[in-house]
């Protein structure tokens, strides 16, 4: 009968071609945020927040803004209006 080695998941994310492809996938995702970002904003602040940094198996995408919620989701501007987000976060997830 076959068996699957328990490491496998491991052995198979430590791949050097694996690790690669997932560090282009995080880039390409946070240049698309940035894009999405810099097209909304005027001062592009937000969109140069965006940081990537790459473990040894994963990459973490996050804004070092500390509005970024407010700017990515919306908001209620001081005279009452609505404030539309921008949504880059979520053009890096498609």
């Amino acid at each position: 009968m076959a068996s699957v080695d328990r490491n496998l998941e491991s052995y198979l994310a430590h791949l050097p071609t694996v690790r690669a492809a997932i560090r282009a996938l995080a880039e390409e995702r946070a240049a698309r945020m940035r894009a999405v970002a810099a097209a909304r904003q005027q001062t592009g602040t937000f969109a140069r927040s965006f940081k990537v940094e790459h473990g040894s198996t994963d990459s973490v995408i996050y804004s070092t803004d500390p509005a970024a919620l407010s700017k990515n989701y919306g908001h209620t501007a001081p005279d009452g209006t609505a404030v539309e987000g921008v949504h880059a976060f979520e053009a890096g997830i498609s």
